[in-house]
Order: C-alpha cells, then sequence, then structure tokens
C-alpha cells in the first residue's frame, strides 16, 4: 500500500513538472506569401519570385523567435491561396483559408516597389476570428536585393512589432 501511495506522488510530481510549467504554446500564425505591388515601371528582375519566397521563409522564423506566433504549413492550401491574390486589397478574402488551416492569426505582407532603390514593406498581423487589425509593421527598405528584403523583414519584427501585440498565450502583454 505504501508504494502505491509513494507511486502516485511521483507519477502527480512527474506529471507537474512535465505539465503544469505554466509555459502555453505559441498560437498558430498562417504566414501567407510576401507579395509586390510595383509602381516602378521597370522591368521585374529575374529572382524576384524568389526574393519574395526568401522574405516570407525570414518572416517566419522572425515570428516565431518572438516566441508570440507559431507558423503553420500552408502548402496543403496553396490552390486557395492563390485565389486571395492579392491580399493586400481583397478585404480579408484570405482570412477563411486561415481559419481553415487552424490559424489564430493571418500574416499579411507586401513590398510597395517605388523604384530599384526606394520600395515601402508592410506586414499585417490580423486575427483570424474577426479580421481585427492586431499589428502594422511598417517601414521603407532601400535596395531591391535579397539583402534588403532580409533586413527590412527582421528589422520590422524587430523594431516594429508593438510590445502590447499577442503574446505566446494570445493575450496582450504589457
Amino acid at each position: 500500500m505504501a508504494s502505491s501511495a509513494m507511486s502516485a506522488r511521483i507519477l502527480v510530481a512527474v506529471v507537474c513538472a512535465v505539465g503544469c510549467t505554466g509555459v502555453m504554446a505559441a498560437p498558430a500564425a498562417a504566414i501567407f506569401p510576401f507579395e509586390i505591388y510595383d509602381t516602378s515601371g521597370e522591368p521585374p528582375q529575374p529572382d524576384r519570385a524568389e526574393r519574395l519566397a526568401m522574405a516570407t521563409r525570414v518572416l517566419s522564423q522572425a515570428l516565431e523567435k518572438t516566441g508570440r506566433y507559431s507558423p503553420i504549413d500552408l502548402e496543403p492550401f496553396s490552390a486557395e491561396i492563390a485565389k486571395t491574390v492579392p491580399r493586400y486589397r481583397c478585404g480579408d478574402c484570405f482570412l477563411p483559408v486561415a481559419r481553415k488551416a487552424g490559424a489564430a492569426y493571418a500574416v499579411v505582407s507586401v513590398v510597395h516597389k517605388v523604384s530599384s532603390l526606394i520600395s515601402s514593406m508592410d506586414i499585417w498581423i490580423i486575427d483570424a476570428s474577426n479580421g481585427a487589425r492586431i499589428a502594422h509593421l511598417g517601414g521603407q527598405i532601400r535596395g531591391d536585393t535579397p539583402e534588403a528584403y532580409e533586413h527590412g523583414v527582421r528589422f520590422l519584427v524587430r523594431n516594429r512589432l508593438p510590445p502590447d501585440a499577442p503574446s505566446g498565450d494570445g493575450t496582450p502583454t504589457k
């Protein structure tokens, strides 16, 4: 009998040590591919698609690193995502895809290319359940290169993600 009671206590201690840490998983985020809104009048560079894909990967990694978001795989929804282009002006047409993917948040990003030297980058974080804008990270980048895009994404997440954006448990941080 004494060993059963001791075993029960050990089991409770192990369960609490493993499951009662108070650490909540970061909410799922549907990070949609970066898009470009090009008003430069210049011909597109041949590596544009790869650069936008790289920027999306960097954004996904940077948001995950904050501990506030857990990027989910949107590859199974690629056909549905293609129908939402351009997301930056589709009136939240991407939200059903985010919900179907199981995301708490949708992340939509665009580079507005004005010239080879001047572009702006905007990233919106949106509550997938109701369409509320949680955060807007925006700024200008210099250059139309992979390095400029990567630097721009990292800068925006590091310096423009509001401190009151949702934390890992989905509640605003203070």
